[in-house]
């Protein structure tokens, strides 16, 4: 059980004399900090504990009697019981090979019979992830605890290699329909009118802010003819369509597609919060000259590399 640089500081800074199992979530921790103690009993299901000869394990705390701590099943009476403190570890109660649990209550009887089928071996203690071998990683760790979901269609043109992090953010949330357009929140009483920040007359809805908004729809187009593409703007979800019918792969006019496309979309949401936040506006052309750049920019970037 090599430990990391930081997990080392984690013992020795956060949880010193006691143990990762029992700390408290509550308290001056860090906001990441209590949410890795929040996920324990996520973790307990995944970790496989290999007993060995004790050297490792916390006798009282860590769970490996069976995927269960002593302390969980007991409580902390046993620990008083035999007179061997807090922070012993599983060798301390074997003798000569074998298990020799003090005898001093019904309950330190019945785990002395209840850990006669655990085979005392010469080899150290180990942790396992989710099967016997495999060594823990960041990326095994968030395949266990994700939520399993249906692939999207859409999923390449956002996360494609040649991506903008923050566009291709924006985007998935638009196509996830997460954005709080001003029809949501005056369906939930925040707002008293939806009317578009582009002063067109309509109602502001994700379908109209891209692009049937005459100013979006403007900006939209522009970027379009950059790319060399003359069509009628559709709807939002056959925009979406066309983007990946036309755009797939990673030739370099896809490549540009799915980033203009990704592009526009961030920057007509963050005009969108300039005008409603700040009373700030910006021109539509200067929005495409921010798009172009963007673009230009990343394009430039991944031919030097």
């Amino acid at each position: 059980m090599n430990q990391s640089l930081w997990a080392r500081w984690c013992h020795e800074y956060l949880i010193k004399q006691s143990n990762f199992w029992v700390m408290p979530a509550i308290g001056l921790h860090s906001w990441s900090w209590r949410q890795i103690l929040l996920l324990r009993p996520v973790a307990n299901e995944l970790l496989i504990y290999k007993y060995g000869r004790g050297d490792k394990f916390s006798l009282w705390f860590d769970p490996w009697m069976h995927g269960e701590s002593i302390h969980t099943l007991y409580g902390h009476r046993v620990i008083h019981d035999t007179r061997l403190g807090r922070l012993v570890l599983v060798k301390d109660v074997i003798r000569e090979g074998r298990w020799n649990w003090p005898l001093n209550s019904s309950d330190l009887v019945e785990i002395q019979h209840r850990v006669q089928d655990i085979p005392i071996t010469l080899t150290s203690d180990s942790i396992f992830w989710v099967s016997t071998g495999n060594s823990f990683s960041t990326k095994l760790a968030w395949q266990g605890i994700q939520a399993r979901s249906a692939e999207v269609d859409w999923h390449k043109l956002v996360w494609h290699p040649a991506r903008i992090p923050k566009h291709a953010f924006c985007l998935w949330l638009v196509l996830r329909r997460a954005h709080r357009t001003r029809d949501k929140l005056l369906a939930i009483g925040v707002l008293h009118i939806a009317s578009c920040v582009f002063n067109c007359g309509e109602v502001e809805s994700l379908e109209h802010l891209f692009f049937q908004c005459p100013f979006t729809h403007n900006v939209w187009m522009a970027v379009l003819a950059m790319c060399n593409v003359l069509r009628p703007i559709s709807q939002w979800m056959d925009e979406v369509q066309w983007m990946l019918d036309h755009a797939r792969g990673h030739k370099f006019l896809a490549l540009v597609r799915k980033l203009a496309f990704a592009t526009s979309v961030y920057h007509i949401w963050l005009e969108r919060n300039r005008r409603c936040f700040k009373n700030q506006f910006m021109p539509a052309q200067e929005i495409i000259d921010r798009i172009k750049h963007d673009v230009s920019w990343k394009v430039w970037l991944g031919r030097k590399s």
